[in-house]
């Protein structure tokens, strides 16, 4: 039973609210329907026996009057020798609603008005009502039997009495037997009530087709503010809705248009703010590294050539304690030398020194051959495929950081064992609106780690390297999914203007 409620609360609430209000008064109108033919056919029932009982009240008179007009001598024979000039006389009356039989000695009844119904002027054979209908209306009607009696052979008086009839009874000079016959009136109410029901389905069917191109219209704006919420997510903050006609509607577009204003100017500003942290960021590295290199590179150097002057001198001692010397001074020199490897590394992350010196993909290179020596559990494959030897410093600073920073991520929070690193160059090509698309770096880092779950907030690295690519007009994205791995994709224009990545945004269609 949950799995069936389950089942139909995914099929209704996975439709659209267009879908789901045609559906409510496409129901409301079949349960108006079965209620409209409930009352009809209760009506038409009802009507159809009055108006038979009627007919037959009618007929039960003529019928009378017609037997005593046969003869008006007063002398009477058998009815049944006289059933061709009844039958004339009470044809001439074109009595509805009934049938007329004349019983003969031996019980069986002969038609005086015609055994069928005849088919009334309007109807033909592919508008007779279907039998399910005629169960549906037709009233239980009773056959009436007129028992003709001569009460006195002599003055020739005669008496018609109505009595149940009686299976192979014939009282006296015969029985007329008047019969009920509703299939006319059945035809009627039938022709009537398929017309409105022909009716009722045309305009049910206009009025559901006006009620979608109506809500197509009201509910289009939604559909169209919804897009826009997809565009401000993916930091399209120029994104603007057109304002709608409808009063409710016109008042969400300009709220969202306020909003994405709001937000476009916080973005603006946070972007501004972020481009100055990196770049005090950048100034302090390369201060730091420069201390490094100027101060520290000598110093490690001096301590070097003194151990090695100690050791040379200690050679030259003949006492017991020449070893132990000796001893000391090789602890130095691996020191040193561990601090110089060390010293490098932080001035490789600092600042690379080559960069801007060497080409870009040289950089990359070296960047990647010395994090698979920094950790070699891990297996690092890259493809450098670019033609520059350089993009400028900006650009070849953030794809830099970004190999740095997606590498080192994969390696210690992903706990990959295979990271692939890709950087290429694609043509930008003609855009929608007809003007040609810079070319663009794209730079792709995928590995087969533990993947990053949905509650991980995101570090500062990635932020600033988001923001890095955000600066320069670019996109940065990442896919991933629990143990499936991670991949980080950045696309970088190599003919973009600071700031682009907020400009010329396309408008949002918004149906009225």
């Amino acid at each position: 039973m949950q799995v069936l409620k389950m089942g139909w609360q995914t099929l209704w609430y996975g439709r659209t609210i267009r879908t789901q209000l045609l559906v409510a008064i496409g129901a409301i109108n079949l349960c108006a329907l079965a209620i409209a033919g409930i009352v009809t056919i209760y009506n038409a029932r009802h009507a159809t026996k009055v108006e038979v009982s009627a007919s037959m009240e009618l007929a039960k008179q003529f019928v009378q009057a017609t037997i005593r007009s046969v003869e008006p001598d007063g002398r009477y024979g058998l009815l049944s020798q006289k059933v061709t000039q009844l039958s004339e006389r009470l044809q001439l009356a074109q009595l509805r609603h009934v049938r007329i039989y004349m019983a003969n000695a031996a019980g069986d009844l002969t038609p005086m008005t015609g055994g069928a119904p005849a088919p009334l002027p309007s109807h033909d054979e592919e508008a007779a009502p279907p039998a399910w209908f005629e169960a549906l209306v037709t009233p239980e009607i009773e056959t009436s039997a007129l028992n003709v009696i001569q009460t006195d052979p002599v003055s020739g008086h005669l008496m018609v009495t109505e009595r149940p009839e009686q299976a192979g009874k014939v009282w006296d000079l015969g029985t007329v037997v008047i019969q009920g016959a509703p299939e006319d009136e059945i035809a009627e109410v039938w022709e009537d009530v398929s017309s409105l029901f022909l009716l009722w389905l045309l305009l049910d069917a206009a009025m559901l087709l006006v009620f979608y191109i109506l809500l197509g219209r009201m509910l289009g704006p939604l559909a169209s503010i919804a897009r826009g919420m997809s565009q401000l997510e993916d930091g399209q903050y120029a994104t603007r809705l057109p304002r709608p006609r409808v009063v409710e509607l016109a008042a969400l577009a300009d709220r969202f248009n306020f909003l994405a204003e709001t937000l476009g100017r916080a973005r603006a500003e946070n972007a501004r703010l972020y481009e100055q942290l990196i770049t005090v960021q950048e100034d302090e590295r390369r201060e730091v590294a420069s201390e490094l290199h100027d101060e520290a590179s000598p110093c490690l150097f001096g301590i070097t050539a003194n151990a090695f002057s100690i050791e040379q001198l200690a050679g030259k001692r003949k006492d017991k304690r020449t070893s132990e010397i000796k001893s000391h001074v090789s602890e130095i020199l691996k020191i040193t030398e561990h601090l110089k490897a060390m010293n490098r590394v932080l001035l490789k992350k600092l600042r690379p020194i080559a960069l801007g010196k060497i080409p870009i993909a040289d950089a990359i290179t070296d960047l990647v051959n010395e994090l698979a020596q920094r950790f070699p559990d891990v297996e690092i494959d890259h493809a450098i495929n670019v033609d520059a030897r350089s993009y400028g410093e900006k650009i070849d600073l953030a794809l830099y950081r970004c190999v740095q920073e997606g590498v080192t991520n994969a390696i210690r929070h992903g706990r990959a064992e295979l990271v692939q690193v890709i950087l290429t160059e694609k043509d930008g090509g003609p855009s929608r609106g007809g003007k040609d698309l810079p070319r663009t770096a794209q730079l792709t880092i995928s590995d087969d780690g533990q993947g990053i779950s949905a509650d991980t907030p995101v570090g500062f690295g990635m932020t600033v390297m988001r923001e890095r690519i955000h600066a320069l007009g670019g996109n940065c994205a990442v896919q991933t999914a629990p143990s499936q791995g991670t991949t980080l994709k950045v696309l970088v224009p190599l003919q973009v203007s600071h700031g682009s990545a907020q400009q010329n945004q396309p408008e949002i269609e918004m149906h009225q």
